[in-house]
């Protein structure tokens, strides 16, 4: 972590001279419960491709100056048993069937999604876990804005959900989560939003900021959403817990006043993953926020809001180029992250698609841990391509 945290620093220093000013108001109850809204307009930062030298760092010394492509370490998996398409639909749809049963409030089975997550964490108890989990956020990376538009209302809060499994997953390893602990949180982390759903859309999609009416509404969706889990017979304290607290914050400026320890655990975890996903979920009115950002902002502006145990899980569970995003190496091409090799992070797989004018090439994989004098320069998700483009052109 030490490291991890001396690179964004390191990088944070570079960009000083260009940030742009962040507000410091801890106004969280609401940061975390706006799928839509995340922060309001007059805080978000805009995550635009910047130059990352400062990054550019092996973390491993040992790695050599020179090597071939064919003794990379890489082996692609060409179908995953835990992200094939039908896997990540049937999960996607049981999601959606419980937010339409919230929006109204009748009570419905969570076993569905419940054994859809058991079949994935299933697969993670052997030595292809990373390689599973890698084309899982490949799959989701992929279908997100498909899962964005399965539903025109409640859309948004499925996706927020299928994100916050994933998310879930990987700091509830770093945390060595055992099998029944992971299930758990992962439910609870795709569940804690769910009160959101008795939100009426046009609070939910607003672009401006929320009057004191509309605030008020959003943070009964806690108590909304604690109270559904009940009526679907829902009984795990951690699943609860984390629907009903994870607006909390350690430093106890959250919605209920609770602090530290009082807060439960899955809220602790839950809370500081709902964030650092709302920093990322795409917004109408703005750009979403790189991963590499969003855990800046959270650092540098809502540290002391969070458990430290929970934040080292989270900055430790995220990488810096993930896989989904694209990037352009020093070479100019442009291409998506496939693979990150876990003790090489900085050095990732890459499936070049692009030229540096963001024309169509063979495509071909690069893997950075066998081409040491290839690197990222440049960060992004696909629709900053097109601006990219445009300064080049």
């Amino acid at each position: 972590m030490a490291k991890y945290i001396d690179l964004l620093r390191s990088h944070q220093e570079q960009d000083n001279s260009n940030e742009a000013p962040s507000s410091k108001e801890d106004d969280t109850s609401v940061e975390m419960l706006l799928p839509d809204e995340g922060l309001q307009p007059e805080q978000a930062q805009v995550a635009t491709p910047s130059n990352q030298d400062s990054l550019l760092v092996d973390e491993d010394p040992s790695l050599p100056e020179s090597t071939q492509p064919q003794d990379s370490p890489y082996t692609e998996r060409k179908t995953p048993p835990s992200s094939d398409d039908d896997w990540l639909n049937d999960c996607t749809q049981h999601v959606l069937t419980l937010f339409q049963h919230a929006q109204k409030d009748t009570a419905c089975d969570i076993s569905p999604l419940s054994k859809c997550v058991s079949k994935l964490l299933a697969q993670l108890v052997h030595d292809e876990q990373q390689s599973i989990i890698n084309a899982l956020e490949l799959n989701i990376a992929q279908q997100t804005q498909h899962i964005r538009l399965i539903d025109d209302d409640l859309g948004s809060l499925v996706q927020k959900s299928i994100l916050m499994m994933l998310y879930t997953i990987k700091a509830g390893q770093r945390l060595k989560l055992d099998h029944d602990e992971l299930r758990a949180h992962t439910l609870a982390g795709m569940l804690h939003h769910i009160g959101m759903a008795q939100v009426s859309h046009d609070i939910r999609s607003k672009k401006e900021r929320l009057n004191k009416a509309e605030l008020a509404e959003i943070k009964k969706s806690t108590q909304n959403g604690y109270h559904f889990l009940e009526k679907c017979n829902v009984t795990d304290p951690c699943i609860l817990q984390a629907a009903s607290q994870s607006a909390e914050r350690y430093d106890g400026r959250g919605e209920s006043g609770l602090s530290g320890s009082d807060i439960a655990w899955s809220a602790r975890l839950i809370g500081v993953l709902s964030m650092f996903e709302a920093l990322i979920h795409y917004r109408p009115y703005r750009a979403r926020l790189l991963p590499r950002d969003a855990i800046r902002e959270i650092v540098k502006h809502h540290k002391k809001s969070f458990d430290p145990i929970m934040l080292k899980a989270l900055i430790e569970s995220i990488s810096l180029y993930p896989i989904g995003t694209y990037v352009q190496l020093n070479s100019g091409e442009i291409g998506m992250v496939i693979h990150v090799h876990p003790r090489l992070p900085l050095r990732p797989v890459i499936h070049i698609e692009m030229d540096m004018q963001g024309h169509e090439i063979p495509p071909r994989q690069v893997d950075l841990t066998a081409q040491p004098n290839l690197t990222v320069e440049k960060c992004m998700y696909k629709e900053n391509l097109a601006d990219l483009n445009e300064s080049t052109a």
